[in-house]
């Protein structure tokens, strides 16, 4: 009596773990339903399966249906790309509540799509990016082969392995990197990781030293791992399992949960079907249908657009890129073209990278944009580019060139670091020096020009050179604006900017702040260091040493935005948009417009660096 209460309490244990090991969650195998205790619901050839919530629903070619049957959306074709989210004919439907509603369009030049809150991730050339409404608000640049969302999370898979959080998908924020993988999941608190033979578990950037066997595409139910037949629990426990997971859908469970959640139930007609299946073995059909009785067709409703009007600050988009921003990048109403360290070119348009352009070394100085856009290089030349990212000609010069070129609308401007100034005549498809002569080397910014052509260069001394003469030792500063012929002399590593009305804006650089000074009286004190702003009519926009972006009113002296940038270095400002540059590029929405006679560090977002407006 006593081994049989043994062994019952012993299987009571068993059961009751058994039933642990399946967290809330319905498993779809090649041929049926299972629910988490590995009871058969329905039998038959399933395309997946989806979870609104409240409901879990099954789809087949003809539509897509409720777990008993009774209820048909009337959406052919139907694939998978999120919890409750399906594509068909490159619409993108919301399912719930038994409905369907048709939210958006996916670009026909996105793969492999996830769809996560409305918000449609996709691969795009290499490329990850979000779209929300037909907008771009986020993108990836590199060469991504794939990527896998799970939980809250994005892992990118390229040369590496970039994991992301998503849990606000309208902001992406990187997590970590880990090495070169091709699946991934998430569960409990562990990050899976498969290379297609094993599978790796980390908790953190740590990984644990257990390692599994790859049975198939991971999944998580949010407690377990699932691979093929392989079900691997929160405390690293490996269970074989009688079926193979070809997709699930999970649930909460107070397990889960401190707050009641709904779970899906089971209506009398399934629990019938599955007491039937216990003693009846019948073989599945090539693609199952549903019960025919009291069958409810729903048609799918189209939600009424309502175009949103970004609120003022509103970030726009934003741009990760793999890559270090070195000089200044140009913009031209809304396509940017931003330099790198690396020596690329990469143009961003509209929140995604249209072409990038790689010249033969590093690039430190600033792009600009004349009858081509511009850039010099560490291998001694100058490289005009078309706005299609081809090249239309490059130069030669006698050294390396790391200040940006200057442009006055009819000469190119380009000095090396010998201290050789070349003016150069571009033709658009083809250029010539027209002339050339010699200052002192190493140049500390890009050539100024004068209404009347003069070109003024300051040496690595700090000396002013005005075309062949030295005028005198100004030091070290970041920029020398020119209004028509008189130039203006900044604070030593400081910036001077020039509004509409000819008053300067001098940016002061003190040990833990700057001062703005308008003309000659202290405009306002930033208790940070400033090492990039531009005029605009209602705001001047600063960034930081400290990556922190600053928009202060002119008129009232107040600090009215800011926000952090990794990485920030410039801004720049154009029709409306303010773009800060840094490890990643941002779009913000100021309602405003660049305004000055030398608004920006030089002089415009075109980064002419000449009088000439």
């Amino acid at each position: 009596m006593k081994k049989i209460k043994i062994w019952l309490f012993l299987t009571s244990i068993f059961l009751s773990l058994y039933s642990l090991l399946f967290s809330g969650a319905l498993v779809l195998t090649s041929n049926g339903i299972f629910d988490e205790a590995g009871n058969q619901l329905k039998s038959g050839n399933y395309a997946d399966i989806l979870f609104d919530g409240k409901s879990v629903y099954y789809i087949l070619q003809d539509g897509i249906y409720t777990l008993d049957g009774r209820t048909k959306i009337d959406i052919k074709g139907a694939q998978k790309v999120g919890t409750n989210y399906v594509v068909s004919s490159s619409k993108l439907y919301k399912i719930e509540n038994g409905n369907a509603l048709a939210i958006d369009t996916v670009p026909s030049n996105l793969k492999n799509i996830y769809v996560k809150d409305g918000y449609i991730i996709g691969l795009d050339k290499g490329q990850i990016v979000c779209y929300y409404q037909g907008k771009v608000v986020w993108s990836m640049s590199g060469s991504f082969k794939d990527f896998k969302v799970s939980g809250n999370y994005l892992a990118a898979f390229g040369s590496q392995t970039m994991l992301f959080n998503i849990s606000n998908p309208q902001y992406l924020k990187f997590e970590r990197i880990y090495p070169a993988y091709r699946d991934y999941a998430y569960f409990f608190e562990y990050h899976a990781f498969s290379d297609g033979t094993k599978i790796y578990i980390y908790k953190g950037a740590s990984r644990l030293s257990t390692t599994f066997p790859y049975r198939g595409p991971l999944f998580s139910d949010g407690e377990n791992l699932y691979s093929g037949n392989l079900m691997i629990t929160s405390d690293m426990f490996q269970k074989d399992l009688k079926i193979s997971v070809k997709s699930l859908v999970s649930f909460p469970t107070t397990a889960q949960s401190e707050t009641k959640e709904t779970t899906p139930t089971i209506s009398n007609a399934q629990t019938k079907e599955q007491e039937e299946q216990k003693t009846s073995q019948t073989t599945s059909e090539a693609q199952a249908k549903p019960q025919q009785e009291e069958e409810n067709v729903v048609k799918p409703t189209e939600a009424k657009e309502t175009p949103k009007t970004p609120k003022l600050f509103d970030l726009v988009w934003k741009v990760m890129l793999n890559d270090e921003i070195s000089g200044k990048p140009a913009v031209k109403v809304d396509e940017l073209y931003i330099p790198t360290l690396k020596g690329s070119i990469i143009k961003i348009s509209n929140g995604k990278i249209e072409w990038t352009y790689r010249t033969g070394f590093v690039i430190l100085g600033h792009v600009t944009i004349g009858n081509n856009i511009y850039a010099v290089s560490w291998d001694d030349t100058v490289y005009a580019l078309n706005d299609r990212g081809t090249l239309n000609w490059k130069l030669k010069l006698d050294s390396d060139i790391s200040q940006g070129p200057a442009w006055d609308g009819y000469n190119l401007y380009v000095v090396t670091d010998n201290g050789t100034v070349y003016i150069i005549k571009d033709d658009v498809k083809s250029a010539k020096i027209t002339s050339n002569y010699k200052t002192s080397s190493y140049p500390i910014i890009p050539p100024s020009i004068s209404l009347a052509g003069k070109i003024f260069v300051v040496d690595a001394l700090g000396n002013l050179w005005r075309d062949k003469s030295t005028l005198g030792f100004i030091g070290k500063v970041k920029n020398l604006p020119i209004a028509y012929e008189n130039y203006y002399t900044s604070h030593e590593l400081g910036f001077t900017l020039i509004d509409e009305l000819g008053i300067t804006y001098s940016f002061v650089p003190l040990e833990n702040s700057t001062q703005i000074i308008r003309g000659k009286s202290l405009f306002v004190t930033v208790n940070d260091v400033i090492v990039d702003a531009v005029l605009g009519k209602e705001y001047i926009y600063a960034i930081s040493s400290s990556k922190k972006l600053y928009v202060i009113g002119k008129d009232t002296k107040k600090i009215v935005f800011t926000d952090t940038i990794p990485g920030g270095k410039y801004v720049s400002l154009s029709n409306n948009y303010l773009y800060v540059f840094g490890n990643e590029v941002r779009c913000y929405y100021v309602k405003d417009n660049p305004s000055g006679l030398w608004n920006s560090l030089y002089a415009n977002p075109l980064n002419w660096n000449s009088a000439v407006k």
